[in-house]
């Protein structure tokens, strides 16, 4: 590793400065949505000045920056025809760094043949396992290695302080990472036990059972593990979660999350008594009905903070079902719906089946597995129902652009070899 990582500094410089910033970009994502969007700005404008030098155009001449490009079309037009343009306008005019991100993290995976490839996973092996190491030290002793600690029982915030979403960085990593051990056997079956339990602990269930889900269509997709393996590796989770249930002092929390809340709201008699008792079906209610009124357009990007608060004080209930407000729905297909109309809707959920499908293909041609990972974590992520973080906002975007990215680079050609 450390040849390979003293080969970054015969490069030119701006490839230095993109390479570094690729190499620390999963620790960047764990800072803050103003961190990542200024490390963002300066990797796209550092690529950009590359691209123009070189002139190495060539590079976009291709169906992914062309459907890119015409979303991005969609959600300005979409906001010009809107009502709330000071609202929503920064979010539609912006999606344009997540366009270029897309294609600056293909050209330096690609790079020379893919001369860093193995590097950068390698880096971010390292990074990820950091992060494991420290929230496992958290679940034990309450506090991180930072002193940070969550306010919620039965939560772990890791190094993310405050912001309770350290389970959806470690769903993507553990994905991405997964890839890197395919063919070694006993490393894979660490990384799975380990990437379960420390997901298990974080406290997030839609992320938990999301990182289950992927896990195991990978395994199936893949078939590296033998069956016996695999019930092995079952029989080790299901005996952590026993003992963590059994012994663990904040056994509490964790049993009233994973299975009182659960098992109490499905032994009501009704579904309107199921969604009056959880806190996130009144928001796909909330969000459903403001699509209803807004079919055509959505509210606009910006705008639903206000217009589901606009709702709840209008309504409260929805006939007999509660309805609740928040900064986004819980859910990608309700807040697409609600934010873009069914147009919009119509748009991205095809564009996105599509470069599934095609992902999908290369991996049973190429049997590249970052391929299927980070296909996996986009297909996940599209599961109805599942409670999810926001598809616009910076800290869920970059993750899901940056797996975009990785899916499709088998569709990608970069002419600097």
């Amino acid at each position: 590793m450390s040849e390979k990582f003293l080969e970054v500094f015969k490069e030119k410089l701006i490839i230095k400065l993109l390479l570094l910033s690729i190499l620390i970009f999963p620790i960047i994502l764990l800072l803050g949505s103003a961190v990542i969007n200024f490390t963002i700005v300066l990797m796209n404008i550092f690529f950009l000045i590359h691209i123009i030098s070189k002139k190495n155009y060539v590079i976009f001449n291709n169906h992914i920056f062309y459907s890119l490009v015409a979303l991005w079309f969609f959600l300005i037009l979409n906001t010009l025809m809107n009502d709330n343009f000071i609202e929503n306008y920064s979010r539609s005019f912006g999606f344009i760094r997540f366009i270029i991100l897309v294609f600056l993290f293909s050209y330096i995976f690609s790079y020379k043949n893919q001369k860093f490839k193995e590097l950068i996973l390698r880096f971010w092996s390292i990074i990820f396992f950091i992060v494991a190491a420290d929230l496992i030290f958290e679940f034990f002793y309450g506090f991180n290695t930072l002193g940070l600690k969550s306010t919620f029982d039965g939560r772990l915030v890791g190094f993310m302080g405050d912001q309770l979403k350290i389970g959806h960085w470690f769903l993507c990593f553990s994905l991405i990472i997964i890839s890197r051990y395919l063919n070694k056997e006993k490393k894979l079956i660490f990384i799975i036990v380990l990437s379960l339990i420390v997901s298990f602990a974080i406290g997030e269930r839609a992320n938990f059972i999301r990182l289950f889900l992927a896990f195991t269509f990978f395994l199936l997709i893949t078939r590296i593990l033998k069956p016996k393996i695999l019930v092995s590796l079952i029989c080790i989770f299901v005996l952590f979660v026993y003992l963590t249930f059994k012994f663990d002092k904040n056994n509490d929390a964790f049993q009233y999350r994973y299975f009182n809340q659960i098992v109490d709201v499905l032994k009501l008699p009704s579904l309107q008594e199921m969604n009056n008792n959880n806190a996130y079906t009144p928001m796909f209610i909330n969000a459903y009905d403001l699509f209803k009124k807004n079919k055509f357009l959505g509210v606009g990007l910006g705008s639903y903070l206000n217009k589901s608060h606009e709702n709840f004080r209008l309504y409260k209930k929805i006939n007999g079902y509660n309805v609740l407000p928040n900064t986004h729905p819980h859910q990608f297909h309700f807040e697409i719906l609600a934010l873009l109309g069914l147009p919009g809707y119509l748009f991205i959920i095809t564009f996105l089946l599509y470069f599934l499908v095609k992902s999908f293909r290369f991996y049973i041609n190429q049997k590249k597995y970052i391929t299927l990972s980070s296909s996996l974590f986009i297909f996940v992520f599209l599961i109805p129902l599942l409670p999810t973080g926001s598809f616009f906002t910076t800290y869920g975007a970059s993750m899901f652009w940056l797996n975009f990215s990785l899916m499709t680079l088998g569709n990608f050609k970069n002419s600097d070899h």
